[in-house]
């Protein structure tokens, strides 16, 4: 069937969801979407609508099951409208027993982005009801995953372990990171209270931050230390990439779940821990959840 016959003379009902609270801004777009879709398909009514904020694979979303109740309720036809298929479930489990309901009750389900629309008990639709289950399969498999990719990341974490402590602050906003800026200066000769002048730092925080260089020396090399320095950079850079910080105002969760699971590179460079790369803080910044610390009970 057509999408524009699907609609003629049935009550509307609009259907939007995202799965995380990052997402939640994508809901006014999913509605967006679906509403010049119906206006393209000479929708002049008003529709009801039902959105939130839910796993495509739980069954028991509020606003799912007040829909599912309304349209048992109505007297009138429906017909539901989602911008895409796995917006309704990505499982394909649940969608077959949703469809089952949906076809003997004559409710069909149109996609505004696939442009198809399910048939039901009386008027069949063999090509989307083949193809509809694939799509929401394939949607479920890209869950399933992630998840999986999740659980490895979860685990290459704990090789690498944390270290107790505050780990070194990143100094991000300033244009040269001070402790290469340090580096540079001892090897010039410059003593403690020129290099703190220059620096338009206290001499406690050179002797501090030369100690700490001299240690990341003396158990490593040159090599090992301009590594640390790099990966100070590419930290700085990924935090003012996403202007956070891992302490004071600006601070996140996200971020400090960054620093945390870097925290044992950062302390102690030669104590056997992986040089982090940018894979390694992306995953820790997107799937902080994963990380963060576990409350006792």
């Amino acid at each position: 069937m057509e999408s524009k016959e699907a609609i003629k003379s049935k009550k509307v009902r609009v259907y939007g969801r995202v799965s995380t609270e990052g997402q939640e801004g994508t809901i006014p777009d999913q509605l967006k979407t679906i509403e010049e879709g119906l206006k393209a398909l000479g929708y002049k009514g008003k529709p009801e609508i039902y959105s939130e904020q839910a796993s495509g694979t739980k069954k028991n979303r509020p606003e799912l099951q007040r829909m599912l109740q309304d349209i048992r309720d109505s007297p009138k036809d429906s017909v539901v409208v989602v911008r895409d298929f796995q917006r309704f479930t990505r499982d394909p489990v649940h969608y077959g027993a949703l469809w089952d309901e949906f076809r003997d009750r004559g409710v069909r389900i149109l996609s505004i982005n696939e442009n198809m629309v399910t048939g039901t008990a009386a008027e069949p639709d063999p090509q989307a009801d083949l193809l509809i289950p694939i799509l929401i399969a394939a949607g479920g498999s890209e869950v399933n995953i992630r998840k999986v990719q999740t659980a490895q990341g979860l685990a290459r974490s704990r090789e690498k372990g944390i270290l107790q402590g505050t780990a070194p602050d990143m100094y991000r906003k300033e244009a040269l990171e001070p402790r290469r800026e340090l580096r540079r200066l001892l090897k010039a000769g410059i003593g403690v209270t020129e290099a703190a002048r220059r620096l338009g730092r206290s001499t406690s925080f050179v002797r501090k931050n030369r100690d700490k260089l001299n240690s990341i020396l003396m158990e490593g090399d040159d090599e090992v230390l301009s590594g640390w320095f790099d990966t100070l950079d590419m930290i700085r850079a990924f935090m003012n990439e996403k202007d956070e910080d891992d302490r004071g105002k600006k601070a996140t969760v996200r971020m400090k779940t960054v620093i945390r699971m870097t925290s044992g590179y950062l302390n102690n460079p030669n104590a056997g821990f992986p040089k982090p790369t940018r894979a390694d803080i992306e995953e820790y910044y997107n799937n902080f959840g994963e990380y963060k610390v576990k409350k006792k009970r």
